[in-house]
């Protein structure tokens, strides 16, 4: 009867020690695939919110306030706002800064600290225009060079006073990242320039630095490993034809997200999409940079491009955030007339895709 029972005994504590190893392997794959949902979640989910030039309208007004809001309500959790300097044209040297008082520093000052106290992170991204208000894509800023040294190094120089201006501004507010150029494809290439700018910024700027690529001009750019994230401005061809199905837009950032993870892991950074965005027209995602792109308003082209984009980039870790453009201060502003057919998705399906997309990485 004795030993019976210690069979039995022997029985059910090797039973135990089973039941006791399934439990926890099942315990560490729920951790493992905790962890890598954890991983999914964008750092950054970002609206770019455009300045309507005109006091009371723009960065630091009332209506910007209410823009916030409801930026909240779809899902955002950052805002990336734009500064400007200005040249004349792109074979001048000078950069020319304070020539816009409707984003005087006291608004922008207004600005981000209206969205600090909203619980939004703060992306401030200046950019360079050239000429006036018309749209000149012979005179575009990534046309910018200056292969003669003294010229190249008089524009370095201006554009410096102008992006430590901006950096000390940036830390002046607690802003949280800060992009060092935008689509510069001439110039970025002078490496040995940029990283002695990159120096002076960081000298003082204590927050997170990038640098906003046209495309996959990204590859080009030999200081990544100066800077804390890859940034790509990612206006990238998903379709050849109008109207494209969810899958032909998934199969054509398939095409792309290789080159986009390499360069990740070649530089082992983050990569931030600094912008991102489709018009809500037909055949928007043949050339999504196109800002004259005209044709049948299509809400739905437009939302399934981001639902593509979702789809494709939800689960990718060395991916840390991304920028929507964009959003005006002021929707009811003289810009009003584009957003039927423009850029922007307030108001449309496309954010209710985005909501979904950024509510389901809580």
């Amino acid at each position: 009867m004795l030993v019976l029972l210690s069979k039995h005994k022997l029985k059910l504590i090797i039973f135990l020690l089973a039941l006791f190893a399934i439990i926890s392997l099942v315990t560490v794959s729920d951790s493992v695939r905790s962890g890598e949902a954890g991983q999914k979640s964008l750092e950054y989910k970002g609206a770019v919110l455009a300045h309507i030039h005109k006091i009371g309208n723009g960065y630091g007004s009332w209506p910007s306030k209410a823009m916030h809001s409801h930026l909240q309500g779809v899902g955002y959790d950052t805002v990336q706002l734009n500064t400007f300097a200005y040249m004349r044209s792109r074979k001048e040297t000078e950069v020319l800064l304070g020539h816009d008082p409707t984003m005087a520093e006291q608004f922008m000052v207004a600005e981000i600290k209206s969205l600090h106290k909203s619980g939004f992170k703060v992306m401030l991204k200046p950019h360079i225009w050239i000429g006036g208000h018309n749209l000149d894509s012979s005179n575009w800023r990534n046309k910018i060079d200056f292969e003669d040294s003294e010229k190249r190094k008089e524009w370095f120089s201006s554009y410096g006073k102008f992006i430590i201006s901006e950096a000390e501004l940036a830390q002046k507010t607690g802003v949280e990242i800060f992009v060092i150029g935008t689509e510069l494809v001439g110039m970025c290439k002078y490496t040995k320039e940029w990283k002695g700018l990159i120096g002076e910024i960081r000298e003082r700027y204590s927050g997170k630095l990038t640098y906003a690529a046209e495309g996959m001009n990204a590859g080009n750019i030999g200081f990544w490993d100066a800077l804390d994230y890859i940034g790509i401005d990612a206006y990238f061809s998903l379709s050849e034809k109008n109207n494209p199905t969810l899958k032909e837009l998934v199969s054509g950032w398939k095409k792309i997200e290789p080159e986009i993870r390499e360069l990740s892991e070649k530089h082992d950074k983050k990569v931030i999409f600094t912008e991102i965005g489709y018009k809500s027209v037909e055949g928007a995602t043949i050339k999504p940079w196109e800002w004259n792109k005209n044709g049948k308003a299509s809400q739905e082209e437009q939302a399934l491009a981001f639902e593509a984009t979702s789809l494709v980039f939800s689960n990718k870790p060395y991916l840390a955030g991304v920028f929507v453009w964009k959003y005006f201060t002021d929707m009811d502003s003289y810009e009003r007339g584009n957003n039927l057919k423009g850029f922007t998705p307030y108001g449309k399906k496309a954010e209710g895709v985005l909501s979904k997309w950024f509510g389901s990485q809580e």
